[in-house]
């Protein structure tokens, strides 16, 4: 196999969402003493669930962005008993968004990971989210230098796992599934949407989370430092059994 094209995933991936939102939160957990009603990793799951069921009607266009983000921290008021009030919810949107942007960084190792990647073979990242909010993140982090191609399913009109947004990438990048390689976070959009595209996936897995479907044969990565295992996995096919600290 000659691997012609890497896929990657873009939010806890290459981009670390996980941190930004967590570093956010917490000034917010801080600031309103009502929602400390709940405890911190309660009520980060808890936003975690606002976001991703609000994030998929963002997706589809049945909510902008900013309504959506004012919606979430509102059912967050409402669980912890508060009625609040759209001066508290605007506030704290804003606030939110404001510690969130401070903070923005890559994931470790992702602007040298990609660097060596785009040496060897064309990037592309595929990302459910919207076009300029991925723009901004890559061109803030310095990782839009290193990406040939973004597809998102903004533009896409689809999302992971479809298979048809790993597909768009593919085709702009003249290339087909068989000799491509897909690395993401998320099992069920990065994992299975790369199966079902027919593209190899590598399981990017730095919590160390037990896999979803043991059966399945995927490699997995929980690091991606250092690049001389990852870049081993994702090229050299006689690596497929690699063993080391960076796989599991």
């Amino acid at each position: 196999m000659m691997v012609r094209a890497v896929l990657f995933d873009l939010d806890d991936t290459l981009f670390d969402h996980r941190h930004c939102a967590r570093a956010a939160l917490a000034e917010l957990h801080h600031a309103h003493p009502p929602l400390q009603a709940f405890e911190f990793g309660e009520f980060e799951r808890l936003h975690a669930r606002f976001l991703e069921e609000l994030h998929h009607r963002v997706l589809i266009g049945e909510l902008k962005l900013d309504d959506a983000r004012r919606e979430r921290f509102r059912r967050l008021f409402e669980a912890a008993g508060m009625a609040p009030d759209e001066q508290l919810v605007a506030g704290a949107a804003a606030a939110y968004r404001d510690g969130y942007q401070k903070i923005r960084q890559p994931v470790a190792g992702a602007a040298q990971l990609l660097g060596l990647v785009r040496q060897r073979a064309p990037v592309a990242i595929v990302s459910n989210n919207l076009l300029e909010e991925q723009q901004d993140k890559l061109r803030h982090c310095g990782l839009d230098r290193y990406v040939d191609v973004l597809v998102v399913s903004e533009e896409a009109g689809t999302s992971k796992p479809d298979p048809e947004i790993f597909h768009v990438a593919l085709r702009r990048l003249e290339c087909r599934p068989e000799d491509a390689v897909m690395i993401g976070d998320s099992w069920a959009a990065d994992v299975v949407g790369a199966l079902q595209a027919g593209i190899r996936p590598i399981w990017f897995n730095p919590l160390g989370r037990p896999s979803p479907d043991p059966r399945a044969s995927v490699e997995e990565i929980r690091s991606l430092e250092p690049p001389d295992g990852v870049l081993s996995l994702v090229f050299d096919s006689s690596c497929r059994e690699i063993t080391s600290a960076n796989t599991a």
